[in-house]
């Protein structure tokens, strides 16, 4: 079956922060071989291609995308003894629902945290002091050698996890990412369950729960030790509850903007300008974003 190449598909669709304008071509691909099929159209139309998983931590901008947008939604999961190997946009949830089915422990940081397996790793995704890196075995990719995609794979270390970051975390990479080989520890699936109560309890009240990217900005770190929360230091400007349009700082954290209905991308690229300015003017700290902006 030929692939469905939609035209002028809105991503405000396909992203959390329900925010974008449309991709010229938009494509959503199950199997190595749609994503190969989606390449072959990318290059046939001299288009520029980029990838997307469950559309968190991403701000499209309002104009689009002039290229083609590839939807990773390729599915699988599979356990053997500690480890389990996960197609790309397979859920993080799902993943961890599945692991502490099977009593394995090492993801229950991830519940609330939306987004793909793919996407986890890309941007080596963690929450409460631990990341998905902690977890990586190997992972598997398409890779273009020569004019040719071929399989390859990846250990842990060759994934150059830092925070927040992967050598994959780069608008000029062109390594697709296939599957993820995640090595876990044997536990029991109460005390794994209970983990995941425990987590989401913590998480209760301060996540907003209006559209958005997750948290806009790293937070400041030194040799793996935590200089700065974003939150504490955006809150120190006093900026928490501004408004650009219809984006806001809310209230509830501060490494946040939220969609309040509408928002375009200029209104958020407007705070997360003002956050930056402020911030170093009082704290003198230069502020990374966490997203990325396409």
């Amino acid at each position: 079956m030929p692939l469905e190449i939609k035209q002028n598909e809105p991503l405000s669709k396909h992203t959390t922060f329900a925010i974008g304008g449309p991709a010229k071509h938009f494509v959503a691909v199950k199997t190595k071989e749609e994503v190969l099929e989606a390449i072959e159209f990318a290059k046939n139309k001299e288009l520029p291609f980029f990838l997307i998983g469950g559309g968190s931590n991403l701000l499209v901008r309002d104009k689009g995308y002039e290229g083609l947008i590839i939807k990773m939604q390729i599915g699988g999961l599979k356990t053997e003894g500690e480890k389990i190997t996960i197609g790309a946009g397979i859920l993080l949830s799902q993943a961890m629902n599945e692991s502490a089915n099977k009593g394995l422990s090492g993801l229950e940081w991830a519940v609330g945290i939306p987004g793909t397996v793919g996407g986890a790793v890309n941007g080596n995704a963690g929450a409460y002091g631990r990341a998905i890196a902690e977890s990586v075995e190997e992972i598997v990719v398409l890779a273009e050698d020569n004019g040719q995609w071929k399989e390859k794979k990846y250990s842990n270390k060759e994934c150059c996890f830092e925070y927040r970051k992967s050598k994959f975390k780069n608008l000029a990479n062109r390594e697709i990412i296939l599957s993820v080989g995640l090595n876990l520890q044997k536990s029991d699936v109460e005390k794994v369950r209970g983990e995941i109560r425990n987590t989401a309890l913590q998480r209760k009240g301060k996540v907003p729960h209006q559209p958005s990217a997750g948290c806009v900005f790293k937070n400041i770190k030194k040799d793996g030790q935590l200089i700065a929360a974003i939150g504490k230091l955006v809150d120190g400007c006093g900026l928490k509850g501004t408004r650009s349009g219809n984006a806001e700082i809310p209230l509830l954290h501060g490494n946040y903007v939220v969609n309040m209905g509408g928002a375009k991308a200029d209104d958020v690229i407007s705070l997360i300008n003002l956050c930056k300015q402020k911030v170093k003017e009082k704290f003198s700290f230069e502020l990374e974003e966490e997203i990325v902006i396409v």
